[in-house]
């Protein structure tokens, strides 16, 4: 019997590659997001689309209905209007659960983050533990994951240091030795389908990392390397990258914040097994990197462009 899957962010980058191998796997998938027109490529591959919007709810009962199982992808980097951490994370959640119990849906899968509840001063590591809570008190059959930092084509972590460094020279680099565990995003993918049906997974949370752990600055080297550039990275002082952070946090889609200049003062690494036997192993950055890392810097730019100027018309988020 065919199994029908509701992937709710299923739009986005990560999302994407779930939706991908979900497919691949014999599973029925509907994607539900705020903007379906975004994501009319996925119908090529048989996904229904849903328009839903988790901060409010509303959708959520349409998209999930018949669906023998979900899994919560959303999440926000940083706060824009009604779309706060708490909103998106905490209450999102407790919307998707709410929609779980009405409809009868029995399987639930959910996206946190490597480093949830780790960090005090930083809101959005604050509202991810709260949203785990919420799920683990759920009457599901749920899985949590908490990936480190997701890497692949079209990412927002290389390609954004990909673009910044195609124009200056000199880099400033923010917390250089601060250390994280890039994780492949089609190994997150394989992960996460590999999870719906698997009852050892069930009441589980899982962490999602790569095989190593690297410092930024070892991170940029290598990515520069990759490219063939000379860049001098140089250390920016804290209190630059607090008032960095000030300055351009207020941006459509700003690249720092205060709440991730907190984040940052803090190792995301794995303190165990990096990546769970039962998923498989992880691929080497060393190996994927060069294999989507020199595609067009041009199309990242402008993806960047267009999201900033669909926000100036809608008057923002």
């Amino acid at each position: 019997m065919e199994k029908r899957l509701c992937v709710i962010g299923g739009s986005g980058f990560v999302g994407r590659a779930i939706v991908r191998r979900a497919t691949r796997a014999g599973y029925r998938v509907t994607v539900a997001c705020r903007h379906p027109e975004k994501a009319r490529h996925l119908t090529v591959e048989g996904v229904r689309l849903v328009r839903a919007d988790i901060a409010s709810g509303k959708g959520l009962d349409a998209a999930l209905r018949g669906a023998d199982a979900v899994i919560n992808l959303v999440g926000v980097l940083y706060e824009k209007g009604r779309f706060t951490f708490d909103a998106v994370h905490v209450h999102g959640t407790e919307h998707v659960l709410d929609a779980c119990a009405q409809q009868g849906v029995p399987r639930y899968v959910h996206m946190s983050a490597l480093g949830a509840g780790a960090v005090p001063e930083s809101a959005y590591a604050r509202s991810k533990s709260e949203a785990e809570a919420r799920v683990r008190a759920a009457n599901l059959a749920w899985t949590v994951f908490r990936p480190s930092v997701i890497y692949g084509e079209h990412d927002s972590f290389f390609n954004r240091f990909k673009a910044i460094g195609a124009w200056f020279p000199v880099m400033p680099v923010i917390a250089p030795e601060m250390r994280l565990q890039p994780v492949w995003v089609e190994d997150v993918a394989r992960a996460f389908v590999r999870a719906i049906e698997d009852k050892r997974t069930f009441g589980q949370c899982f962490v999602l990392a790569g095989p190593k752990p690297y410092t930024m600055r070892a991170l940029l080297e290598l990515l520069h390397r990759e490219l063939g550039r000379r860049r001098l990275l140089l250390p920016l002082p804290s209190l630059a990258a607090r008032l960095l952070a000030r300055l351009v946090q207020w941006l459509p889609v700003p690249p720092l914040t205060l709440d991730q200049l907190a984040l940052l003062r803090h190792d995301n690494v794995a303190s165990g097994e990096p990546f769970p036997a039962l998923f498989g192993k992880p691929a080497p950055l060393e190996q994927v990197l060069p294999t989507y890392i020199h595609g067009s810097q041009r199309e990242w730019i402008q993806r960047r462009l267009d999201a900033a100027r669909r926000y100036y018309r809608k008057g923002g988020l």
